[in-house]
């Protein structure tokens, strides 16, 4: 029986407000609005039921930015979207998470940029519908369309990563909208479209012939993986370094140690305290299913920090500079 499609849902009204904005701001989350004129965020007034941005501005969501989404926008974020053809609005949560914490491996672990052969390796894109009640009837949605998975087939499935199990909790994560400052037009202008269809090349891997220059890194992510590293101790090392790693920074993660200039290291944090490490567990626990505990927060140390792994030397870097 062929499927049919439904017409989406409207926009539900945005809960955010400028209050919501500035606390995302005083933990780190969102940069600071520096200029009256021109300001990192926006809360929208109670006449824009449905997104209405600004010139300059595009749609976003308190929930990526509490998993870890940065402005501007790192190199690797910018490649996602254009790879898969989407606006910001169109990621969900899951779909943030998994970027984030790829971003951070690489990075925080392996001593690399993101590395787009190993994406591909690893994950696929896949299109949520909101459910209609019934399989034959299908309706897009207008937020969070995009999933990011692991691929999970017999032939594909990618044994060497670590254990990613992500919350599936995020009621009410799409009534967070605000306006997000576009930076020099990095981000797809917002049109409010919809998508309807998987396309096929959201499931495309990795050319056969390009294969071979993943094992070294496959096996150092074998070993990752056997040393028990998930991705909840990810980012509680991100949250405790104070990162966003789909965040444009001067220093990538293993870069920030030792004799590196003051300057550079403010750039690259988003705030001058480590938060709490309950605060630090609360967030891991938001993005990442299971029961996280403060007594494992940054529990597997990223480099260059005291306690870290040292794999090998760094791996070449056919990857994205943040």
């Amino acid at each position: 029986m062929p499927v049919r499609l439904f017409a989406a849902d409207d926009w539900r009204p945005s809960s955010m407000t400028e209050r919501q904005l500035l606390e995302l701001e005083k933990e780190g989350l969102l940069g600071p609005r520096t200029s009256s004129l021109w300001p990192e965020s926006i809360a929208p007034t109670v006449d824009h039921r449905e997104p209405r941005p600004p010139r300059g501005y595009v749609v976003s969501f308190g929930k990526f930015h509490r998993h870890g989404l940065g402005s501007p926008l790192s190199r690797f974020m910018r490649v996602l979207y254009h790879h898969y053809g989407v606006e910001l609005q169109h990621f969900s949560p899951n779909a943030i998470t998994a970027a984030v914490v790829f971003a951070a491996v690489c990075e925080g672990y392996l001593r690399m940029m993101p590395h787009w052969d190993l994406w591909l390796h690893l994950y696929r894109g896949e299109l949520f519908h909101a459910p209609s009640g019934t399989t034959v009837v299908r309706k897009p949605v207008r937020a969070g369309c995009l999933n990011l998975v692991l691929k999970t087939g017999k032939s594909e499935k990618p044994r060497e990563y670590i254990p990613v199990g992500l919350t599936s909790n995020h009621v009410g994560w799409d009534s967070q909208w605000f306006y997000l400052r576009n930076d020099d037009d990095l981000l797809p202008a917002y049109t409010g479209c919809l998508i309807s269809e998987r396309p096929n090349h959201w499931r495309y891997g990795v050319i056969q012939t390009q294969q071979p220059r993943l094992d070294p890194i496959l096996d150092a992510l074998r070993k990752l993986r056997e040393e028990g590293l998930t991705a909840a101790l990810v980012l509680s090392a991100v949250h405790h370094w104070r990162i966003l790693p789909l965040m444009s920074r001067p220093l990538r993660m293993h870069e920030m140690g030792p004799g590196v200039s003051s300057r550079d290291l403010e750039a690259c944090r988003m705030s001058n305290e480590a938060p709490a490490d309950e605060e630090v567990a609360a967030r891991v626990r938001a993005a990442v299913a299971g029961d996280f505990q403060p007594e494992h927060v940054n529990g597997f140390p990223m480099r260059p920090d005291k306690g870290s792994i040292d794999l090998v030397s760094p791996f070449p870097t056919y990857g994205f500079d943040s």
